[in-house]
């Protein structure tokens, strides 16, 4: 038999995707996530490849950043099946229990980076996200600043950490986090924000590798474009709660405004009740809908 993941999910690739991610459920192979079946769909976009495959591991991050400290390509793929001590911002602790959803973490060495490039790789992560889940039919947004949302809650979050030499980027590593089945939920009393996952916004099945190796080859479709106008465009059309009241808090700040846009290097325009718009961002910055029964699961 010819399994039907040899098909190649490049994002260019005139293959239909969505039909890619159905071709690789369960019901046609039941050997779903493999090191085999991976590294034969890699690399996509130059992207992928070394593949380091883990069967359990504490963080694909923290493996990735090791690696890279020993000197790995750009473009080298960390993937765990299961994460024990995955994180994500203000330190908040994501597990990735055995068989329920994807973790990876890869290398990138961009070469002369701009600082609105460098601004630009965090919600690169959470694009990539958004529009493979487009591909079988689920919308989401991305919540500022890495987090991906659908009307069930978030389904994504994305950690960006990166190394130094002087004024210069040595390595970032992408961390990408994705709850794909029922069993990746964490309980509500375990999150400050409602959870979901893939298969719950689809009602079907969903094949991992099918949506990782998606994810991996449209983060390497705009690595090229990261100081392009159209990139900004691609983020304002999926932000979350455009338009809508919020509530934004931070060390130095807590007010609330309306949500205009960003910035190009991804900052938050806020327009005050007075009518004047000022630029919020910053990593301990946090935003929330100002009705959260309501609104937060409003995506535009």
């Amino acid at each position: 038999m010819i399994y039907p993941y040899m098909i190649c999910p490049c994002v260019n690739c005139p293959e239909d995707i969505a039909l890619w991610h159905r071709l690789c459920m369960d019901e046609y192979n039941p050997i779903m996530f493999s090191e085999k079946r991976l590294k034969s769909s890699l690399p996509v976009r130059d992207l992928g490849e070394p593949l380091h495959f883990y069967k359990t591991i504490a963080s694909t991050n923290d493996r990735a950043q090791a690696l890279a400290e020993e000197g790995a390509a750009h473009g080298t793929l960390v993937v765990a099946d299961e994460q024990t001590a995955g994180r994500g911002r203000f330190q908040r602790s994501w597990s990735t229990p055995p068989r329920s959803a994807v973790a990876l973490s890869l290398i990138l060495r961009p070469e002369d980076i701009t600082p609105v490039a460098l601004a630009r790789l965090n919600m690169l992560g959470a694009l990539a996200v958004v529009e493979s889940l487009a591909t079988l039919g689920l919308e989401a947004r991305i919540k500022w600043p890495n987090d991906v949302i659908t009307a069930g809650g978030k389904v994504a979050g994305v950690l960006t950490e990166g190394s130094w030499i002087g004024g210069d980027l040595e390595y970032s590593v992408l961390g990408i986090g994705v709850n794909v089945s029922p069993k990746s939920v964490p309980d509500r009393s375990e999150v400050d924000y409602p959870a979901a996952c893939v298969e719950e916004g689809v009602e079907g099945k969903v094949s991992r590798i099918g949506l990782l190796v998606d994810i991996v080859g449209r983060i390497g479709s705009w690595l090229s474009l990261l100081d392009s106008e159209q990139l900004h465009s691609a983020f304002e059309d999926v932000l979350a709660f455009r338009d809508q009241p919020l509530n934004i808090s931070g060390p130095d700040v807590e007010l609330s405004g309306v949500l205009r846009g960003l910035t190009p290097n991804c900052r938050l325009r806020i327009a005050l009740t007075a009518g004047e718009v000022i630029i919020l961002g910053g990593e301990d910055m946090r935003i929330r809908p100002v009705d959260m029964n309501r609104d937060w699961a409003t995506l535009n």
